[in-house]
């Protein structure tokens, strides 16, 4: 349940800090109960910066009296990682954990559905809007006794529809302890973008603070001063060419991080500054047409049809496939050609081991997918590296891979659906 956030990518050293001075912040933190809103753009850093928050609650929460809730949507996990229905469960079960004299309304609530449908499955089933009340109720409930502080990240992961509903109900929440002197705060992270403005909040704008952090990651993460003669006529050149770089990224955060591993790899390559800069200026700006040019630019073309049916994958799998099934998952398409007389470790492009497959996954994704640890850490798992980069393979990105695939004929494959419920390699 709790993976999204144990993979969100981890703020570098001094990064964040500037919400902490913020006065929309600082007001918000001072009060009671108040509703909160990061916004910002794909790829601003919106979820670092809700796993940053959160985690200094809990810090604080050692010597403070409270408890803190979270919850991280992705779309890109199970159902219950994006859907509302996952979201109100999470935290429910988190604050019954926290604060068991709040059970005893859930109880009754229980032995009502018992008495009305026995102890059947349906008797044990929660809707939804049950659990809607319920959570509301408690947290009113606790929060009339203590601080309750929640984080819920990613609104929009859910879609515009689920997205606009549960800001509205957070809102209501809030209202509601606002007019019960209940000492409950909210803090909600999306983009700007399907959420109504019209639900009051206070607001802070990510795109608009994070230039610092961005300057940081460039220059954290790309130092040719460092390999360069202390007489070297490009030092200046390339320190001219990071600035550009953190000017390009204009707040998200995303673009700097895709694009600065293709700048190294140009200067382990020794190519001029001169020359990295006229390619520069070809990358564009907005982060949808970055990966696009990825597609079109980056990813080797020998290795295109490859990289289609590892796209497809990792787009349209009902769940994350670890490595090992990534592995089978490239090679099944192999067997078609002797159906029932290969098997996927035999057919000659079949990946060895999984150290060369998290290797494999990265060069053929052009940098767009990733490996992480699972949360129970028994296996790894193969994502993109951002869900901007899910939205626009699903969008237009799978599109454009048939397109450019060179006998347009990659389909997913065979019968068996990998990443379906009983089906694991």
């Amino acid at each position: 349940m709790f993976d999204r956030r144990c993979n969100i990518e981890r703020r570098h050293a001094n990064t964040c800090e500037w919400i902490l001075g913020l006065d929309e912040y600082k007001n918000w933190r001072s009060q009671s109960r108040g509703l909160l809103w990061i916004k910002g753009k794909p790829g601003a850093g919106k979820s670092t910066l809700m796993a940053f928050l959160y985690d200094r609650l809990k810090e604080q929460h050692c010597t403070e009296r409270g408890i803190g809730l979270e919850f991280f949507f992705t779309a890109r996990g199970t159902e219950m990682q994006r859907t509302p229905l996952g979201m109100f469960r999470a935290l429910l079960n988190q604050l019954l954990r926290k604060d068991p004299a709040v059970c005893s309304n859930v109880r009754e609530v229980y032995k009502e559905k018992c008495s009305a449908f026995g102890h059947s499955e349906r008797s044990r089933e929660w809707q939804q809007r049950e659990l809607e009340q319920l959570l509301q109720d408690a947290i009113i409930a606790s929060a009339k006794r203590q601080q309750v502080t929640i984080f819920v990240d990613a609104l929009d992961e859910t879609g515009q529809k689920f997205a606009s509903e549960l800001a509205k109900y957070f809102h209501k929440v809030n209202y509601r302890a606002a007019q019960e002197d209940a000492a409950a705060k909210i803090c909600i992270s999306c983009r700007h973008y399907p959420i109504p403005t019209s639900v009051p909040g206070i607001e802070v704008w990510v795109e608009n603070h994070n230039s610092d952090d961005i300057a940081t990651f460039v220059h954290h993460n790309f130092h040719p001063e460092n390999l360069l003669a202390g007489d070297s006529p490009d030092r200046e050149a390339w320190q001219d060419l990071k600035e550009d770089l953190i000017q390009r990224a204009n707040g998200v955060f995303q673009w700097a991080h895709v694009v600065v591993p293709l700048v190294e790899q140009k200067f382990a390559r020794s190519e001029s500054p001169e020359d990295v800069r006229r390619w520069l200026q070809q990358v564009p700006d907005e982060i949808g047409s970055v990966y696009q040019y990825i597609l079109e630019n980056v990813i080797e073309q020998e290795g295109l049809s490859r990289s289609f049916l590892l796209f497809q994958w990792v787009c349209l799998a009902e769940r994350p496939l670890s490595v090992t099934e990534m592995r089978h998952a490239l090679a099944a398409k192999d067997t078609l050609a002797a159906p029932y007389q290969i098997q996927c470790h035999e057919t000659p492009n079949f990946v060895k081991s999984d150290d060369r497959m998290k290797q494999y996954v990265v060069a053929l994704s052009g940098g767009l997918t990733e490996v992480v640890k699972s949360q129970d850490g028994n296996k790894e798992i193969v994502q993109v590296v951002h869900q901007s980069v899910n939205d626009f393979l699903r969008g237009q990105g799978l599109s454009l891979l048939a397109t450019l695939e060179k006998d347009g004929k990659v389909s997913m494959c065979g019968t068996s659906r990998v990443g379906s419920k009983g089906n694991d390699i």
